[in-house]
């Protein structure tokens, strides 16, 4: 960005021009507006083109694997009434598994590649995210248990911690 009195370069963040004195802030919300609502726009675009090539080769793999079902359906049928073989009747059984693959794995690979564009973070958000924090060089104190201060408290000579620990149960 430059300043528009004096021509100065300026950062977008800069609220006076350092060699002019001018306000800059309605400049720099200005800048700022433009480019990120053309960085969105592009951004949409790249979006919606990613995702017309997936949905466009995942109906690609699905026509070839239903053609690929249809002829080990057709082959099926011809066996049944032609009685040719059965190594025919193999691989039209191969066929119809084949075929059943390909449309399925077109939809997978479709989900698959759906999912990784929409787990995509945009540069905005990523310059936007939270630098990581180190940890606390000073380890937090250990507690005592709840037992060590309840056997605290019991006296060690006590005659009623003898009568209970009798075993035949009387006082």
């Amino acid at each position: 960005m430059h300043c528009p009195n004096c021509g100065k370069p300026a950062k977008g963040e800069q609220q006076f021009c350092r060699a002019c004195g001018m306000s800059l802030e309605s400049v720099g919300k200005l800048v700022a507006q433009h480019s990120s609502s053309s960085l969105e726009k592009q951004r949409k675009i790249d979006n919606q083109e990613v995702e017309h090539a997936i949905v466009r080769n995942m109906f690609n793999l699905l026509m070839w694997g239903m053609i690929v079902l249809g002829i080990g359906v057709a082959m099926l049928v011809v066996n049944k009434y032609f009685d040719i073989g059965r190594w025919f009747s193999l691989l039209s059984s191969a066929l119809l598994l084949g075929g059943t693959g390909i449309a399925t794995a077109g939809v997978l690979n479709a989900i698959k590649q759906g999912a990784s564009i929409s787990g995509k973070r945009s540069v905005d958000q990523i310059s936007a995210a939270p630098e990581a924090k180190s940890l606390p060089t000073n380890p937090i104190p250990a507690l005592p248990s709840i037992t060590e201060r309840t056997t605290q408290l019991i006296p060690a000579d006590d005659a009623r911690a003898k009568d209970v620990t009798d075993s035949s149960g009387r006082e």
